[in-house]
């Protein structure tokens, strides 16, 4: 009979962790899919000539808000938009003396407009 409550206690132990594994965080989720995918850092330059819902990461700082969701970033290539949506930024207050890591996707608008919609931030 104990074996059965002890086998019982561990298998409901895998199964609550199992359960809140996935969306347990979903920034750091983010994050290690990004890292999964083997997406390398870039640079503004080399996001540029990257086509529509390219991964990308990027590493530099955010200038200013440019309006609602969109904020300028940059690095030592350039500057580019960002779409930052308020749920990817978990929480994160960012100044722009803030070295950030951006994880999102190269968003073209035309042939002039590109941005990049972040799906996840963090400061290194």
């Amino acid at each position: 009979m104990k074996k059965i409550s002890v086998l019982a206690v561990v298998g409901v132990m895998f199964g609550v962790s199992a359960f809140a594994g996935p969306n347990a965080n979903n920034t750091n989720n983010n994050m290690n899919n990004a890292n999964n995918n083997m997406v390398t850092v870039m640079t503004v330059e080399q996001v540029r000539g990257q086509n529509d819902d390219t991964p990308v990461v990027l590493q530099g700082y955010l200038l200013r808000q440019n309006g609602e969701n969109s904020y300028v970033f940059q690095d030592a290539t350039g500057t580019i938009n960002l779409e930052i949506d308020d749920e990817d930024w978990g929480g994160l207050t960012v100044s722009p003396t803030d070295m950030v890591e951006i994880w999102g996707e190269v968003d073209r608008n035309g042939m002039s407009m590109i941005e990049v919609d972040v799906s996840a931030i963090k400061k290194i």
